[in-house]
């Protein structure tokens, strides 16, 4: 089943070069506007959007060091091109594929704002399922590949949502650094 979809997904591309080029820039570049609308959230100034943001970034770096670290060495999941013939847009090295990094990275991120700004984290939300779709699209990745990273992303988001309360004076810190470091810079 996951070939079969994988091949449903990855026929569409080679037809218009147009929505390949589309696809191309969602598969790859999708997740730095997601970093960027992070980097806002943060300039923002607001304490509520600086601790979404740090703790954004700390269920990211759980996600993606248990994926990539663990879960991928183990699973040991070729890419689709390097076992089949494919239609593949965009060089990758021929690592493994499971789970996806740029899934990971871009649900990890959406699925931590959800927790706390419901409507930023729906758009980003929406962001990561292009992200997604689109990796599969280019023939970089498996659906499988995909659904993993969207379970360990919503898992490494939910731990770090509840371990928040133990968590929380990491971010107070930080900011608090922020603040003295801008104020010190406004001074000058």
């Amino acid at each position: 089943m996951n070939y079969w979809l994988f091949q449903l997904i990855n026929q569409l591309a080679d037809r218009y070069d147009w929505i390949d080029d589309i696809m191309e820039f969602c598969a790859q570049d999708i997740v730095f506007a997601m970093i960027a609308i992070l980097g806002i959230q943060w300039f923002t100034e607001k304490k509520q959007n600086q601790k979404a943001v740090f703790f954004a970034v700390l269920s990211a770096c759980a996600a993606m060091l248990i994926g990539s670290l663990v879960i991928s060495p183990a699973v040991r999941h070729p890419r689709p091109f390097v076992t089949h013939q494919v239609h593949q847009l965009v060089a990758h090295a021929a690592d493994y594929s499971f789970p996806s990094d740029h899934a990971m990275l871009a649900f990890s991120i959406a699925f931590s704002v959800l927790l706390v700004k419901r409507g930023t984290g729906l758009f980003l939300l929406v962001l990561a399922f292009v992200t997604g779709f689109s990796r599969v699209y280019v023939g970089v990745h498996y659906p499988a590949d995909i659904a993993g990273s969207v379970v360990l992303s919503a898992v490494a988001a939910i731990a770090v949502h509840l371990l928040r309360v133990r968590l929380d004076a990491i971010p107070e810190r930080l900011i608090r650094i922020y603040g003295k470091v801008r104020g010190l810079s406004a001074r000058r």
